[in-house]
This record gives C-alpha cells, structure tokens and sequence, in this order.
C-alpha cells in the first residue's frame, strides 16, 4: 500500500510538471507520443492503468539502488524521463 502511495504521489509530480511547464514548452507537449507510449490496448486513449503502469515502469528504471525510493539525483532525472515521454 506504501508503495503505491508513493508511485502515485511521484506519479502526480511527474504530472504537474508536464502541465506546468513554461509557454515556451507548451508547444512541445506531444500527446500523440505521449498516447503511442501508454496506450497498451491500443484503443486510441490512455487509462490511469495504462498511465500508472508507464509511471512505475519509469520509477524502477531510476531507482537505481532499488530502494523503492528515489533520491534528488534520481527524482530529477525521473522528470527529465517524464518531460521528454510529454514532448515526444
């Protein structure tokens, strides 16, 4: 239960950074990769399921020390991971 709190909660920071981005960004949402990535039953939209498990996918791959945790190092490349999958 923990852990999915916390995959969640990164989940929704992940996010919030992906809609917060500058104006400047903004034009480099991509949601058609962000689709071509999640969309695992291929029904042209994207679930929470098919998002969370994406999310935790992301997660494992940067906790690197496999804590169930990341540190600042790991949270800021797990973004950089999250904001690239945004722009495609």
């Amino acid at each position: 239960m923990i852990r999915i709190a916390r995959t969640l909660a990164i989940a929704s920071i992940a996010a919030s950074s992906a809609f917060f981005l500058p104006a400047a960004h903004a034009d480099a949402l991509n949601p058609d990769a962000f689709v071509k990535m999640c969309d695992t039953d291929k029904d042209g939209m994207v679930s929470k399921a098919e998002v969370m498990k994406h999310v935790e996918k992301m997660f494992d791959k940067m906790d690197t020390k496999k804590m169930g945790k990341l540190d600042k190092k790991q949270i800021e490349e797990f973004l950089k991971a999250f904001n690239m999958l945004a722009a495609g």
